[in-house]
C-alpha cells in the first residue's frame, strides 16, 4: 500500500473517532429528566370531573424547567383533537403557595381531517405537547393537575396521561 494512502487512512480513522467522540458527548451532556410519570385513565372513560394530580419532587436547583404532557391512547378515541387543562401550583420549601395557581389549555391535534392519526401507532399512540418553563427555587415544587374539557362527560379511548419535567436549557418554548 502507498504512503500517501495509508495516511489518509490514518486521517480518515482519526477523523472518525474524533467525531464519534463529541457526538456521544454531545449526547451524554443533554439534561437528564429529572421527573417522567404517568397516571392511568380509567378504560370506561375517563370523565371531566376527574382530575389527574403529578407531584414532581422538589427542585434541587435554582432555574427553569420544561414542562411537558404526554397523552397516551388507542384506536377508540373517537376525537381528533383533545382540549386539556393543565394546571400549575408552585410550593415553596415550607409547602406554603407562593403563587396563584397558573392554568394553561392545551389544544392537542391527534388526528388528520380524514381520521387518521398523526402519530405511528398500530392499537396505541402517543403524542407529547408543551406546557411551559416554570422557574423554580431550589427547595420548591410543583403540584400539577389535569382534566379535560371535552363536551363529552366521559372520553373513551384515553389510556395514560403522564408529565415530563427536566431542567431546561433554553428559556425559549420548542
Amino acid at each position: 500500500m502507498p504512503v500517501d494512502m495509508r495516511r489518509s487512512v490514518r486521517l480518515s480513522v482519526r477523523l472518525s473517532c474524533v467525531v464519534v467522540l463529541l457526538a456521544s458527548f454531545v449526547v451524554g451532556c443533554r439534561p437528564r429528566t429529572s421527573f417522567f410519570a404517568f397516571q392511568p385513565v380509567d378504560l370506561e372513560g375517563w370523565s371531566c370531573t376527574d382530575t389527574l394530580r403529578f407531584m414532581p419532587p422538589s427542585a434541587t436547583a435554582d432555574g427553569r424547567y420544561s414542562l411537558n404532557l404526554v397523552v397516551r391512547f388507542n384506536n377508540h378515541l373517537q376525537y381528533r383533537d383533545l382540549w386539556l387543562v393543565v394546571e400549575q401550583r408552585l410550593r415553596a420549601a415550607d409547602q406554603r403557595m407562593r403563587y396563584l395557581p397558573h392554568r394553561d389549555t392545551l389544544h392537542l391535534v391527534v388526528a388528520n381531517e380524514a381520521g387518521k392519526w398523526l402519530t405511528p401507532g398500530v392499537v396505541l399512540h402517543e403524542e407529547e405537547a408543551f406546557v411551559g418553563l416554570p422557574n423554580l427555587l431550589e427547595g420548591e415544587a410543583l403540584e400539577v393537575l389535569v382534566y379535560h374539557i371535552m363536551r363529552e362527560q366521559e372520553l373513551q379511548g384515553l389510556t395514560e396521561v403522564g408529565l415530563r419535567m427536566e431542567p431546561s436549557i433554553s428559556t425559549t418554548a420548542p
